[in-house]
């Protein structure tokens, strides 16, 4: 995907990496409803990426896992592999980087380094052992059947949720649930163990139910702030009060 560079002020810069926000989602989502002028960009909406061959997904995927999909092709030829392994997808995921739902591994206590870490000694195994198959000279990878697998899961688990799209929690559950070697290296470093499938199905749920109240949250901020504006208020002049008692 095509980079573009965003500035932000120094102190704007520091909360948003103290939020860990997705800033390259935010800002798909807030150029396509600049350019469309709708706001119908949501995180609920299918993606629009094209990716190089038909995957049957349904739901669709996303604009987050479409995203990671798409880039999983460029992983696997940078490797000099034919086809997309879940491990591909998995290193996809990492390298995409701005996921709610990677965020959340992390704060559980899975750094990002750890698990870059097992896949990369996961690719270097393979290409010893010779496991995957290398592709012919200018030939574009294609999706393997592990893969379509993992992707299958995701569905499903998305149906399951009664969701419009595949997400990125339920993509992650496709590769936790994975035999290949994206399953391997998520059981080797504890992810498995720890980020079960109630845990992602909890999280999914919360962030639709976060964005469904976006509205009502933003109004209930606005009016939080200004009862602590007339509570501190009112502090003062009890104290100004008792002062002059």
């Amino acid at each position: 995907m095509p980079k573009i560079n965003v500035y932000l002020p120094d102190a704007l810069a520091d909360r948003v990496r103290e939020a860990r926000l997705p800033v390259s989602r935010i800002c798909q989502v807030a150029l396509t409803q600049a350019l469309d002028g709708s706001d119908n960009a949501t995180h609920d909406a299918p993606a629009e990426l094209a990716l190089p061959e038909q995957v049957a997904l349904t739901p669709p995927p996303n604009h987050h896992v479409a995203a990671i999909l798409r880039q999983s092709y460029d992983v696997a030829a940078a490797r000099g592999a034919a086809t997309v392994e879940t491990i591909d997808v998995l290193q996809a995921f990492l390298d995409e980087g701005e996921s709610l739902v990677l965020n959340t591994v992390e704060l559980l206590g899975f750094p990002v380094a750890s698990i870059q870490a097992a896949v990369t000694d996961e690719v270097d195994a393979r290409a010893t052992t010779g496991a995957g198959h290398p592709s012919a000279a200018g030939a574009a990878p294609t999706m393997a059947a592990g893969a379509h697998a993992a992707l299958a899961v995701a569905a499903s688990q998305a149906r399951a949720h009664g969701s419009a799209v595949t997400a990125g929690s339920h993509l992650l559950l496709g590769l936790r649930e994975d035999p290949g070697a994206a399953g391997q290296v998520l059981r080797r470093v504890g992810v498995s163990e720890a980020v079960t499938p109630a845990v992602l199905s909890a999280l999914f749920h919360g962030f639709t139910f976060g964005r469904m109240n976006l509205d009502r949250d933003a109004d209930s901020a606005a009016l939080r702030s200004m009862m602590l504006t007339l509570i501190d208020r009112i502090d003062q002049l009890q104290q100004q009060l008792a002062a002059g008692r």
